[in-house]
């Protein structure tokens, strides 16, 4: 009988370990691992790959210096591509360097990552410029209909902008690309309280477990963007006070985890 091919076994075990994240991603890296392992479990694509799968793993999870790290270690290893230049604009952005992202996603705008860079340039822009950041999540949209991050992040600028109708069309898409995704449902639900629809919204509510806490906090945000909407409606008058600026923050980085996740996009 035919013994089981040990480098295919070390290949699953690796991809699991990944899968698990937490603190088995914190601790094994394809660099830690002894290169014959390496060589015998997964070729240089396959490698590549996963070592790029552990950095927007740590991206998501707000590591950011440990993304950075890893990412320094791969450019080093294997060049540095548009794909790990897309990375590291992500990790400044989230780090506050303005300048240092944009020139980035800049520079990625006629490559193959232009919709993720367009999108990235609209999370910068949506801290201090609603409207030039909706333009660029629009051409993400444009770009990558299907991508339900994007959608979402485009719903919720609308959403700040009062413009009801488009933000519908963008975070019913969102939701329904992604129904698991945590802050694509909460974006959802401010939707309907938003429209009125508190009904259709504690139904959804009731059926996914959705805290009272976080419920409260998605009603007094959705009367903050109906009172928005309607002062955007009302016809000027001799002087009339401008509605009260909506928060400077990225529609990717508000209430993140460990807190519930109320409002704004996953980028």
């Amino acid at each position: 009988m035919a013994k089981p091919c040990r480098a295919g076994s070390i290949a699953v075990v690796l991809v699991l370990m990944l899968a698990l994240g937490g603190c088995v991603s914190d601790r094994v890296s394809p660099r830690h691992l002894p290169g014959s392992t390496l060589d015998q479990a997964r070729g240089p694509d396959e490698n590549a790959k996963l070592y790029t799968d552990l950095i927007r793993q740590l991206i998501d999870q707000d590591k950011l210096y440990a993304a950075l790290a890893h990412l320094q270690s791969r450019e080093q290893e294997f060049g540095v591509s548009d794909e790990l230049r897309l990375l590291r604009a992500d990790i400044l952005r989230k780090m506050d360097d303005r300048d240092g992202a944009e020139a980035l996603y800049r520079r990625l705008l006629k490559t193959s990552y232009s919709a993720q860079a367009n999108h990235g340039l609209g999370l910068i822009y949506a801290r201090t410029d609603i409207a030039n950041g909706v333009e660029y999540l629009r051409r993400a949209v444009e770009q990558n209909p299907t991508d339900a991050q994007m959608r979402n992040d485009l719903g919720y600028a609308l959403l700040r902008q009062g413009q009801m109708a488009d933000a519908r069309l963008q975070l019913t898409t969102a939701f329904q690309l992604d129904q698991n995704n945590e802050l694509n449902r909460n974006n959802y639900i401010l939707l309907l309280l938003a429209e009125g629809r508190s009904q259709r919204a504690a139904g959804l509510a009731a059926r996914n477990q959705i805290p009272p806490k976080v419920m409260d906090d998605l009603r007094a945000e959705a009367r903050q963007l109906s009172a928005s909407a309607d002062t955007a409606r009302t016809p000027p008058r001799a002087v009339q006070r401008p509605p009260k600026a909506a928060p400077a923050l990225s529609v990717s980085t508000r209430n993140r985890r460990p807190a519930p996740v109320v409002g704004g996009g996953g980028g």
